[in-house]
């Protein structure tokens, strides 16, 4: 992550290559915390390129809300998964679920 961005626009197919992992094509961002030794924190949100500005407003909304969650509640009601380097990390896909009856 860049030192001074929030956000970052990443070309997923690329880094799937690089790691060695699959992201699925629904996929749509990924939410990084880390603390750092000073005692801040920081926060990123990777997104896919591309992605029509409606999809990135609510990816951004999303986002905060999970970020405000974490620092509330901690990682386990969004199921953070912790990283090998200490940081949190949570994938952001959008899904259309059926209306309530």
């Amino acid at each position: 992550m860049a030192e001074d961005a929030l956000t970052v626009e990443v070309d997923f197919s690329e880094w799937d290559e690089l790691a060695g992992v699959v992201v699925d094509q629904d996929v749509h961002g990924c939410l990084i915390v880390e603390q750092h030794p000073d005692g801040m924190g920081r926060v990123g949100l990777l997104y896919r390129p591309g992605l029509p500005v409606d999809v990135l407003r609510m990816l951004g909304e999303w986002a905060l809300q999970r970020v405000g969650r974490f620092l509330e509640h901690g990682p386990e009601p969004d199921g953070w998964q912790r990283r090998s380097d200490g940081a949190w990390q949570l994938w952001g896909r959008l899904v259309d679920l059926p209306e309530p009856d």
